[in-house]
């Protein structure tokens, strides 16, 4: 058994439902279901993926309501003006809106990206054209376009995770690998970069420890174990109380 697996039998083995995400998610989730998705959360993960289409569906709805406020507004002077000047009036009103809510430089597209699910040229439309959200064809696409869990991941990859559409915090990272903590349930994630996949988690508490995390400490145990120093490892979390006596002499036996 390796050293990720022998650490983890010893864990804290905290209930996803028992962390404020979860009670967010669940209460919302009839918002998200707005978009056709149904909200079942078996694990932490699903956790993770309706939290950046909840943050998202935040920034689109009030982009829509300010265009609204705006025909309300402007109702009478709307007819007098080009189109172009409709676009910059507009554009004004939701600078404040776009520094409000959370966003990122997708460097493939080179788009600043608001709306997570949506692809690239659609957020575009909606920072920077909204008018043409308005025209029947670009209004179906939007009303009929499919979103799945991890549509924003997919889209954007396991990077999104390190926006602020996420709770998750970056602890680590090289040429081969990122790693997120999720301080609710003590985990450290560990994604393949090139692809996103998730490769292990490991418990850095066990069901003794009374020690407090720091993120510090969090950013040390992961490169310990992404540089394969693992007995250092073993001794810093008992230093720091994330593990205690036992926990250290059962895992440093079955390891070794």
């Amino acid at each position: 058994m390796g050293f990720i697996e022998t650490l983890n039998k010893f864990g804290d083995k905290i209930p996803v439902q028992k962390t404020d995400l979860y009670e967010r998610i669940e209460e919302v989730k009839y918002f998200i279901e707005t978009k056709g998705l149904k909200v079942k959360i078996k694990n932490e993960f699903d956790l993770f993926q309706y939290e950046i289409i909840y943050k998202g569906l935040l920034t689109q709805n009030r982009i829509e309501n300010t265009y609204e406020m705006f025909l309300a507004q402007h109702y009478d002077l709307l007819d007098y003006l080009n189109y172009d000047e409709k676009r910059k009036m507009f554009n004004n009103d939701i600078q404040p809106i776009l520094k409000e809510f959370p966003h990122f430089y997708d460097e493939k597209s080179e788009t600043e990206i608001y709306v997570p699910y949506l692809e690239p040229f659609v957020n575009k439309r909606y920072t920077s054209d909204y008018q043409l959200l308005m025209l029947k064809q670009h209004k179906d696409y939007v009303k009929n376009y499919k979103i799945k869990i991890d549509t924003p991941v997919q889209l954007y990859g396991a990077d999104i995770y390190r926006t602020d559409f996420s709770s998750l915090q970056n602890v680590y990272e090289d040429e081969r690998h990122l790693c997120f903590y999720f301080d609710p349930l003590k985990i450290i994630y560990i994604y393949k970069k090139e692809d996103g996949q998730l490769l292990n988690h490991v418990m850095i508490k066990d069901k003794a420890s009374q020690g407090f995390v720091d993120i510090e400490d969090v950013r040390k145990i992961a490169y310990y174990i992404e540089t394969y120093l693992y007995q250092e490892c073993l001794e810093f979390m008992k230093e720091k109380n994330l593990i205690c006596e036992k926990t250290y002499k059962k895992v440093l036996k079955k390891y070794k």
